[in-house]
């Protein structure tokens, strides 16, 4: 027999047991489905998280702060007299080779400062002194007028950049480039005039940070510090290394250069990096993974066995078929192949039902856990293609893993056996 008469046989006779060969088909589907939906929503979860990194510059940056004490069991045990500086910034881009460039900023993240405008808008935000490189390090982009100039930190301008929500809350529909605001840093200290020279796009608030750049209002840096703060010290700046390098080489590089500019003090030294957040995320999806494959893997076993018993109660009925056949020539390997056949079909139909049922019940899912916990307006379904592949070449394993025994059963009938059973 020819190969593809072996294989019409083998589909011919599900089609002839349509029942039963669907009832096998849905249990691999519905453990397939059930894996991929659950990571389709989990790898929507990690697009979340760094979607929102992205927001704040992503993940490819180490976020520096001042220890301006250090504590111990909950007393204070001294504080630190080093602090960052413009020089130490310089320093840092020029001799760390994995630094794109250093974002050094100015701001009180306990302390709201009162903003007004001559219209009687008021808002009370957060006020950053920051570079005409904080635009490009925070992919964000200018949508009326421009961003701040070398001159501005040169000149100490007063001159400052309004989120979108805060030139909402200053001036509502008015145009507000050229326009003049007053900022009171704190009640210490005498309220200025700034001229607004640009509208930042909107950005959208962060799930990790407690305020939203569409909130801010930025100046330049040295306005910060010679005008609103009079502090010229700066407390934190954000590093942007390139993609690839090794984040704690970088960090120990810095450190390095830090050491030798402040007499080998590195006490000072605070560093965060948000990339950890997706780590956390891959760790429990790892888990995640683990657990539901190990479940999936028991409910398609289970799957696997029904489609062995049925491809058995196959090679029971059709014993005389068997026996006509080996007596009019055919072999056994005809015969095994008709019926690995049936297995590998039911189990990849249940594959292909399971791939377009765990796409269907992830965007049920993801809608009703938006309903339920609001936590972001949409959640993304992410269903990888590897994943699909995975499915595939696992759906084949089980179709050949579970078909072998009876298909090799049928095989080894003796012609006039199977001639005389009865089915």
């Amino acid at each position: 027999m020819k190969a593809r008469d072996v294989i019409a046989a083998g589909i011919v006779h599900l089609s002839q047991n349509r029942l039963r060969a669907g009832l096998s088909i849905l249990g691999i589907s519905i453990g397939i489905a059930s894996v991929l939906c659950m990571m389709a929503i989990g790898d929507g979860g990690k697009k979340i998280i760094t979607d929102d990194l992205k927001k704040f510059g992503g993940s490819n940056r180490i976020l520096f702060d001042t220890h301006t004490a250090i504590w111990k069991r909950g007393h204070l045990v001294r504080r630190t007299t080093e602090r960052y500086t413009f020089e130490d910034i310089f320093a840092i881009e020029a001799e760390c080779p994995s630094v794109f460039f250093v974002l050094p900023t100015a701001a009180d993240r306990y302390r709201r400062s009162t903003v007004t405008s001559q219209y009687g808008g008021q808002t009370r935000t957060y006020v950053e002194g920051v570079t005409p490189d904080y635009a490009q390090g925070m992919h964000w982009e200018v949508q009326h007028g421009r961003f701040f100039s070398e001159n501005d930190i040169e000149m100490g301008a007063r001159v400052c950049i309004l989120g979108a929500e805060a030139a909402v809350d200053l001036f509502g529909e008015a145009f507000a480039i050229g326009e003049e605001v007053k900022i009171r840093f704190s009640w210490r200290h005498p309220a200025i005039r700034c001229r607004v020279v640009g509208i930042m796009a909107p950005k959208g608030r962060s799930l990790h940070n407690y305020y939203s750049l569409d909130d801010i209002v930025c100046v330049p840096l040295t306005t910060h510090q010679q005008r609103l703060s009079g502090e010229d010290d700066i407390m934190r700046f954000t590093l942007f290394f390139q993609e690839g390098a090794d984040v704690y080489r970088v960090i120990d590089s810095v450190k390095d250069v830090l050491r030798k500019r402040h007499r080998g003090k590195d006490d000072f030294i605070r560093y965060r990096l948000p990339n950890r957040s997706i780590r956390h995320l891959e760790h429990i999806q790892r888990v995640i993974q683990i657990s539901l494959g190990s479940i999936a893997g028991f409910s398609l076993f289970v799957g696997g066995i029904g489609i062995m018993n049925i491809c058995l109660v196959s090679v029971g009925e059709k014993t005389r078929e068997i026996g006509l056949r080996k007596s009019v020539g055919a072999k056994r390997i005809d015969i095994f192949y008709q019926f690995l056949t049936e297995s590998i079909c039911l189990c990849f139909c249940g594959t292909l039902l399971g791939i377009a049922g765990g796409w269907l019940a992830a965007h049920g899912m993801a809608r009703l856990a938006v309903r339920i916990v609001p936590v972001v307006p949409t959640w993304p379904v992410v269903l990888s293609g590897h994943w699909i592949l995975i499915s595939v070449i696992f759906s084949i394993f089980m179709g050949v893993g579970f078909g072998v025994y009876p298909a090799m059963r049928a095989a080894r009938l003796s012609p006039i056996d199977a001639l005389r059973a009865e089915n």
